[in-house]
């Protein structure tokens, strides 16, 4: 990938899955990583241990996202590490799965879109802020989700969360383009990580999910990680206010699984 070695990367929700790829991928391109976890200390040890593994120069730092009031603090400590950063990616989130009857005074619905968009949200607009007065370009990846384009039962907040995310990432892309700022969403299909693996490999599970793709598989965290350096590469320099999919089809064939 063009133009990613030395690249100042913060990659919130670092400590499993997604994020995690997105570490060892990047990390692999020469980037230096500011890694971000909220409970998961022996998670981001891991992925910490992995991207040293490949020579990257990388640190982390603690944050829980439900308490808004404790971002730019947070903020600050990862743009001072390498004394600034080139691009952020929000990946850190929560998926609820609960009935909009269950949930009638929206307290899950709240925390869910408290993590899931206002904190990207703030910590976009604190990267901006930087580059901007740091008259320096800067790339932006928001991982949303396929259910911000098509959904099924249980995930009103989620995927609530999920389609604001990739409505504000475009309003961004025009309102800092003129900054040199590009942002773009990532939104993933199925991807097994540590807490649905057990699940989604069992073979009824695995049928009837991979059974509904076009491409008859799972997608990886490798995958995903791949798919967020190439955004953030030279590559993509002229992409912004995009939504990447990557899902095996399964919203182009239009039939999520009933569950």
């Amino acid at each position: 990938m063009k133009g990613l070695a030395g690249k100042r990367v913060l990659i919130t929700g670092a400590s499993s899955g997604i994020g995690a790829g997105m570490a060892r991928v990047l990390a692999g391109y020469g980037c230096k990583l500011v890694l971000h976890y909220c409970h998961n200390q022996s998670g981001i040890e891991n992925t910490l241990a992995d991207v040293e593994a490949f020579g990257a120069e990388a640190d982390v730092f603690r944050c829980d996202f439900t308490r808004l009031d404790t971002l730019e603090a947070f903020f600050e400590q990862a743009w001072d590490r390498f004394d600034g950063l080139d691009a952020l990616v929000n990946n850190a989130g929560i998926v609820s799965k609960v009935t909009a009857l269950k949930d009638p005074k929206g307290e899950q619905f709240n925390q869910t879109l408290a993590v899931n968009l206002q904190a990207p949200y703030q910590l976009s607009c604190c990267f901006a802020q930087k580059c901007i007065a740091a008259k320096q370009p800067g790339r932006i990846v928001n991982n949303s989700s396929i259910h911000g384009q098509q959904t099924c039962e249980w995930f009103s907040a989620y995927a609530a969360s999920k389609a604001a995310l990739d409505a504000v990432s475009k309003v961004q892309a025009v309102e800092w383009g003129q900054y040199g700022i590009n942002v773009n969403v990532l939104a993933p299909g199925v991807v097994p990580v540590e807490r649905t693996d057990r699940i989604l490999s069992q073979e009824e599970m695995k049928q009837k999910w991979t059974g509904a793709m076009p491409v008859g598989r799972y997608g990886t965290t490798q995958e995903m990680g791949e798919a967020t350096a190439y955004l953030l590469s030279d590559l993509t320099s002229w992409m912004s206010g995009s939504v990447l999919t990557l899902d095996g089809g399964l919203i182009a064939r239009g039939n999520y699984p009933q569950r």
